[in-house]
């Protein structure tokens, strides 16, 4: 099924955040990881599960779980970067992000009870899951949002 308008016709790649399927701009600079090491960080926000390093670089983990499990020791997890280090961070996520063939904006998507909800633009259909739809994020929004207490 083709999409209709600009939103519509633009390449996206999606994952899931804390169950919630979202989309990545195109063109921003990604990178997933499937098994960081996140070392704790003391005093850390409950959000932050960490430090990994990424070539060399320390950057921040994020969870945006409704309610993250602080990580008492170091763990291996799957985290996407989105960035380019220095200016980067990491989401955790459960799976890689994926091209997606989208369908037409869909105005009348509820938003989910997420965290990060205010960070959600434009819902788009997906022919391949039965009713579904994808959330447009702002990465820059969706960081501000999940560090928020």
């Amino acid at each position: 099924m083709n999409g209709t308008g600009p939103a519509a016709d633009v390449p996206r790649f999606g994952t899931e955040l804390a169950g919630v399927p979202v989309l990545l701009p195109a063109g921003a600079a990604l990178e997933f990881v499937p098994s960081a090491a996140v070392h704790p960080l003391p005093l850390a926000p409950r959000r932050v599960l960490g430090l990994m390093q990424l070539r060399g670089q320390p950057l921040v983990v994020v969870d945006p779980a409704r309610e993250p499990v602080p990580a008492s020791a170091a763990q291996s997890l799957p985290v996407l970067v989105v960035g380019t280090p220095p200016e980067a961070a990491a989401l955790r996520v459960a799976t890689a992000p994926r091209a997606l063939k989208l369908g037409a904006a869909q105005p009348s998507a509820a938003l989910p009870d997420c965290r990060f909800a205010p960070a959600l633009g434009a819902a788009l259909s997906d022919a391949s899951r039965s009713g579904g739809v994808w959330f447009e994020v702002d990465p820059a929004r969706l960081f501000a949002e999940l560090m928020q207490d």
